[in-house]
């Protein structure tokens, strides 16, 4: 804290310097010895920063010079400023206003002044004093420089004495040095208090005894104790138990100037939580002052990236199976369709019509099984388009009764448990259906025919997130149970139940794509599945659905395709896929509409505008040139408000823009599709 330089062997020149810094040394020395405890200042391990640095450039000026602080105006001073005072020996720890109390009248008022923030340097009131070494009397002149605490309030001021006896010259170079000293005195304390204010980083001061002694902004920004909460308290209790024994090393060894090197440490929060800082810190020989920057937000980024990099590495095995099972099944289903065609090919080339419509029976049934496993890697993915409403779970589950009955068999019996009254749900209900299909087949097949499946709904309340963090959100959700009496699974399957075309069964017997479909469906639509299994123990499978609060609408009636063909009607056909366009496009001339195709958007605006109006535009929503489907759609409705659009996509990562699936005469079909269906769709569309 003070000067503490070992002084040389002066020379002729250097005699005044050497006995200044003797002087400095001396009163360094008696500051420190001087038993503060019994004035207002308290002890000196106690001194606020501001204090401690005012007394630090105190000391060192060569004027006569004196520290104010507090209410009680206690004196710190140097040893010039002591020869100075009427009373005998030094004026440590007393009153100004009692040490000047003979010329208080006239100092006074500038007292006041400086502890209302106001510098001064009173040189037209010059006041004559003895020295007390030499008994010589001289003129001085005195200067108010206020000094602010921590919390930048006025609590005292810097008194600097300055002989005026000396001639104008060299008073004018005395007076330029006290105010550059001032300004130097201000200029740190404005810098150091900033500094405190406005880190972003924790700081704090620890006295010797590792008791916190204060704490700026960011502390409680950071960990929520407020100053005076942890004011006095050791700082080994805020540490994290584990990280005690590392706090306790490192501050002792800065204690002995013998730190340095930045170490990591958890401080608790008020909340009862931990925080990770990388500290640094410095000892001033009475308080250590140690900078923490919270690095706990870097460090669980980190934890979680290698979790990431772990779960990803655990899921090449699932990725490896996925590309084998989708390139075994697709090879069936190509194989049957080139089959079928080639046969159809050579029966032609020959002549000979028998059997075509087999060929073709064949065909069809291998793209409607390609349609539904495409359908169910897209469930599976989350990137299938959903058209989920509110509705009754329990009624919509007894509607589907009749169908499920028909999947389990005449010998499986349905048992039901449903909640008397469900919260309402926001589901699609063609993947509802869907979903609950597949879980029937895979009961039946696991009760080998004969057992009993249980559908139970029940409301369930979530208070914290579930399974764990990365799950979904605490509150209100729906479940659905569906249990059977089946063989079960083992843990080791269990595991690998949602990885697609993963199957217990043997080769052949099935796609492996049922549970993967409704892992699918049910994230998609924000709730969890799992399962719970083992041996000999049926199978259930649990499913959570968020509680939906808007109200259920009625129920429309269902409109019916028109039986008779188109009428001409014009229909502008957008697709970048050159074949497909090209099927389209003839099976609705056929049907009877007046069709023109195009492959982008830019050409689809341009037709649109020059060639218009268009009863009906079918459009692909991926299209090439930087426009998509959905902004075509959109352009076309602010020059025709309208203007019927049917949608088609077979990947679609985005719901439907709300301000086209809102407005009537918007409709959205998934690829693959038949050609019937999109003919049905465009009558529908046109008959509204």
């Amino acid at each position: 804290m003070f000067v503490n330089d070992t002084p040389r062997k002066p020379s002729a020149q250097g005699r005044e310097l050497v006995t200044r810094q003797s002087a400095q040394e001396g009163m360094a020395e008696q500051i420190t010895q001087f038993d503060w405890r019994y004035s207002s200042l308290g002890p000196l391990p106690h001194w606020q920063a501001p204090l401690r640095i005012a007394v630090d450039m105190m000391l060192l000026s060569p004027f006569p010079c004196a520290v104010v602080w507090g209410a009680q105006m206690t004196v710190i001073h140097n040893d010039p400023y002591a020869a100075l005072l009427e009373c005998e020996g030094h004026g440590l720890g007393q009153g100004f206003d009692k040490l000047w109390a003979s010329a208080w009248k006239s100092i006074g008022p500038w007292v006041f002044k400086a502890l209302e923030g106001s510098s001064n340097f009173v040189e037209s009131q010059p006041l004559w004093l003895p020295c007390k070494r030499t008994g010589s009397q001289a003129c001085y002149a005195f200067s108010y420089t206020p000094l602010r605490d921590e919390q930048h309030e006025v609590v005292g001021f810097l008194h600097t004495v300055i002989d005026t006896s000396a001639s104008i010259d060299s008073h004018d170079k005395w007076r330029e040095q006290a105010l550059a000293f001032e300004r130097q005195i201000e200029r740190v304390m404005a810098d150091r208090d900033r500094i405190w204010q406005l880190s972003r980083d924790a700081m704090i001061s620890i006295a010797q005894d590792m008791r916190l002694q204060a704490a700026n902004p960011s502390w409680q920004r950071i960990l929520g104790w407020k100053e005076e909460e942890v004011r006095g308290k050791p700082i080994l209790e805020l540490a994290h138990p584990a990280d005690r024994a590392e706090v306790e090393v490192a501050v002792t060894e800065f204690f002995r100037d013998r730190g340095g090197e930045q170490f990591e440490a958890r401080l608790r929060h008020k909340d009862g939580h931990y925080r990770l800082f990388r500290w640094t810190a410095s000892f001033d020989g009475t308080l250590l002052i140690a900078v923490g920057h919270d690095i706990s937000q870097a460090h669980e980024d980190a934890l979680r990236q290698s979790d990431t990099l772990l779960r990803a590495t655990q899921r090449l095995d699932a990725v490896s199976h996925l590309a084998g099972g989708m390139a075994h099944e697709m090879n069936n289903l190509l194989s049957g369709i080139g089959g079928s065609l080639e046969l159809m090919q050579r029966r032609m080339d020959q002549g000979r019509l028998e059997h075509i419509d087999r060929y073709v029976a064949l065909a069809t049934d291998s793209v409607q099984r390609a349609m539904k496993l495409t359908h169910r890697l897209l469930a599976f993915s989350r990137h299938q388009p959903l058209s989920p409403r509110p509705l009754d779970i329990n009624r919509q589950l007894t509607a589907m009764e009749p169908l499920l009955r028909q999947v389990l068999g005449a010998e499986m019996r349905v048992s039901w448990e449903l909640d008397v009254k469900p919260w309402t749900v926001c589901l699609d209900v063609a993947q509802l259906e869907n979903a609950l299909v597949n879980l029937f087949v895979n009961a039946r097949e696991a009760c080998l025919g004969r057992g009993v499946v249980t559908l139970r709904t029940i409301n369930k309340r979530l208070e914290a997130p579930f399974p764990d963090e990365r799950g979904v959100p605490p509150g209100d959700y729906v479940a659905v149970y569906v249990t059977d009496d089946g063989h079960g699974m083992p843990q080791v399957d269990l595991a690998r139940a949602f990885e697609p075309f993963f199957s217990t069964k043997p080769m052949g017997h099935c796609a492996g794509l049922g549970l993967a479909m409704v892992y699918g469906f049910v994230g998609q639509s924000g709730g969890h599945v799992w399962l719970e299994s083992a041996p000999a123990q049926g199978l259930k499978v649990c499913m959570l659905f968020p509680r939906c609060l808007e109200h259920i609408p009625q129920e429309p009636p269902q409109p019916l395709p028109a039986l008779t063909p188109a009428s001409g009607q014009r229909v502008l056909l957008v697709d970048d896929e050159d074949n497909l366009r090209s099927v389209m496009k003839e099976y609705l001339q056929e049907r009877g509409f007046d069709v023109c195709d195009v492959r982008d958007a830019n050409s689809a605006l341009d037709r649109f505008r020059h060639h218009g109006p268009f009863d009906l535009v079918i459009t692909d929503i991926g299209l090439p040139g930087g426009f998509s489907g959905q902004q075509v759609a959109r352009a076309m409705r602010m020059v025709e408000p309208d203007q019927k659009n049917l949608l088609i996509t077979g990947f679609n990562d985005q719901p439907l823009d709300p301000q086209l699936s809102d407005m009537p005469g918007t409709a959205l079909m998934l690829k693959p599709f038949a050609l019937a269906s999109l003919m049905n769709q465009a009558l529908l569309l046109l008959g509204e």
